[in-house]
């Protein structure tokens, strides 16, 4: 072989070897709920091949998309605009399956669903419901669903009895809720629970209350883990008031009013997040750049090991010669 033919070779891969592109892998998609809410029944129903990681609140989780522990947070629409609109970097990437939410009474607790069902009725009819509506979400327009029918109470119960009795004679009824959901539920700086669903218990409790002539009746949000909701216990509460979606799961444990929110599910992404075109998209894989690791070794590099290849065959080719 001539020294110019094998100078030529000697080019071209070094050539080929500047040009050779970083090496890619594939990524599943990681993802943050709340763990036991619809968003992640939705990710182990539907998204089978994401990597999904359950956390106690909805806080928790976006704070792992901020850290980029995961790639997006899946919730209810509406808490993730708030926490996008809290934090710079944050962007609502996509909406996914409607949902309409209910509060939950005990099963057999015929006239406390019957009497809260009448008092919602009345706050939707009277213009209410867009007062409240209006105080939490401002100007956005969201059609409520009327999910009534021929079993939906029409007038309060005569003679109350069960959950609804007790809490007369209490003179407030007790929502259990889960306040580290904003704006739904949260504390404030007095430490007292508000938010939409703080907002809809009241008018629900001065609904009841003018019903059987009881002014002083009120409402009380009393706080609930998620989990222990989820177990619909309604050991020291009497009905649950928590940004619930209501489903066919958790009705075979617990009655639900009718629809008091309709919303949809959402997609919360940082910055730094893979770029998506919808929900679809996150079972499947994205392609991510190997990291550049530095060796600090004694190892020749790249251009050492070209250049003593290219000096041994000169050397060959003179051999040869």
């Amino acid at each position: 072989m001539k020294f110019s033919q094998i100078l030529t070779v000697v080019i071209g891969v070094c050539v080929l070897a500047s040009a050779m592109p970083a090496s890619a892998a594939t990524m599943n998609y990681k993802l943050g709920v709340q763990s036991g809410t619809t968003s992640d029944v939705y990710a182990a129903d539907s998204l089978a091949n994401a990597e999904v990681s359950g956390f106690d609140t909805i806080d928790l989780a976006i704070e792992a998309l901020k850290q980029g522990d995961v790639d997006f947070v899946l919730g209810d629409l509406p808490t993730l605009k708030f926490y996008q609109a809290d934090s710079d970097g944050l962007s609502i990437a996509g909406s996914f399956s409607e949902e309409d939410f209910g509060i939950g009474v005990a099963p057999g607790e015929s006239d406390l669903l019957d009497a809260i069902n009448v008092a919602l009725g009345e706050i939707v009819d009277s213009g209410e419901y867009d007062t409240i509506f209006a105080a939490t979400f401002g100007d956005e327009i969201v059609v409520l669903t009327d999910d009534t029918d021929a079993n939906t109470a029409a007038a309060y119960p005569a003679e109350p009895t069960g959950a609804l009795a007790d809490a007369l004679d209490a003179g407030n009824l007790t929502f259990g809720t889960d306040p580290y959901y904003p704006p739904f539920e949260s504390y404030d700086a007095d430490n007292n629970v508000v938010g939409f669903d703080a907002d809809v218990a009241a008018a629900i409790a001065g609904k009841i209350g003018a019903a059987y002539d009881d002014t002083d009746f009120g409402a009380i949000m009393h706080e609930k883990t998620w989990d222990e909701l989820l177990a619909f216990g309604y050991d020291d509460y009497d009905a649950t008031l928590s940004a619930m979606t209501k489903t066919a799961q958790r009705a075979e444990n617990t009655d639900f009013t009718r629809a008091y929110y309709s919303s949809k599910q959402g997609i919360l992404a940082s910055a730094a997040s893979p770029t998506i075109s919808g929900v679809a998209d996150l079972n499947g894989t994205y392609d991510v750049a190997d990291p550049v690791v530095e060796e600090e070794d004694d190892s020749p590099s790249v251009t050492l090991v070209i250049s003593a290849l290219t000096v041994g065959l000169i050397a060959v080719a003179r051999r040869k010669n």
